[in-house]
């Protein structure tokens, strides 16, 4: 069992820029009840198991990949549901430490995280969190603040754009194999649908075909790599997934309109100025 850092029935009030965090593994015994709510928000992120949640006539269920967020002063109960265990991340933190406007309004959001990448990337941001509040090392307080922003963004967005979760992890998966070959076959096979399925799930949420996306992440990180770096025009093109110089040159004069070398020399020439 995690290390718990607080008892179950303790009432968290927090002074101002006060930041905690935890992983609880919990027994169907474990219930909080606050009438009068508390003065810090509440995020969990669910591992595995059952809990609840209770504001007002709703009761809401957590299972594994689902993030709630409960609001400061919202009266509320939450626990284990009944014949289950309960394993979950959390951290409470005062309204000061950060701008919400950005956040849901409502009193309580619960939100799936469907897929893998982005179910990793939560889970791993509250592992340093929890991690840098148990050590206390050095900074430490700045860094809880970095990963919980990272969170609190990560939930914003998925409030904010909601695309399919399958389009999520083909995204995901074009950006750490930019450079290699992609075949629509594969990753129609790693999601689970048809190459056509995925095609027309694809252009419908994201705007642009798979290829078509994939080109504009290549030209846009050999953007980054000519305005940054002193590579050549032609080792960054095959760093970025292009064979061909000569298709390289083509595609990104249309995306930027000038050629690979002399958009590096203007970059390079502005940025020495400013």
């Amino acid at each position: 069992m995690p290390d718990v850092d607080f008892p179950s029935d303790y009432e968290v009030y927090p002074e101002p820029g006060v930041l905690i965090a935890g992983h609880f593994l919990v027994k169907e015994t474990y219930k909080t009840k606050r009438p009068k709510g508390m003065s810090d928000w509440l995020i969990t992120f669910t591992l595995g198991g059952e809990g609840y949640f209770k504001v007002d006539d709703e009761n809401i269920t957590c299972s594994q990949g689902d993030v709630t967020l409960l609001k400061p002063m919202v009266p509320h109960q939450y626990g284990t549901s009944k014949g289950k265990d309960w394993n979950f991340l959390w951290a409470h933190f005062s309204p000061e430490l950060f701008e919400t406007n950005y956040l849901s309004d409502e009193k309580l959001v619960r939100l799936t995280m469907e897929n893998g990448y982005a179910r990793n990337r939560l889970s791993h941001a509250f592992e340093k969190l929890i991690q840098d509040y148990r050590e206390r090392n050095k900074y430490w307080y700045e860094l809880c603040q970095n990963s919980l922003k990272e969170i609190l963004l990560l939930v914003a967005q998925k409030q904010k754009h909601s695309m399919e979760p399958r389009i999520e992890e083909v995204l995901h998966m074009l950006s750490i194999q930019m450079s290699e070959s992609v075949k629509i076959e594969e990753l129609a096979r790693k999601v689970g649908l048809s190459p056509s399925r995925l095609s027309h799930l694809f252009k419908e949420n994201v705007g642009s075909s798979i290829l078509e996306t994939l080109k504009q992440m290549k030209l846009n990180q050999a953007a980054l790599l000519l305005e940054h770096t002193d590579r050549k025009a032609s080792e960054v093109a095959v760093e970025v997934g292009f064979q061909n110089y000569n298709h390289f040159a083509i595609q990104f004069r249309k995306r930027f309109g000038v050629a690979p070398r002399n958009y590096q020399k203007l970059k390079q020439q502005h940025s020495f100025k400013t």
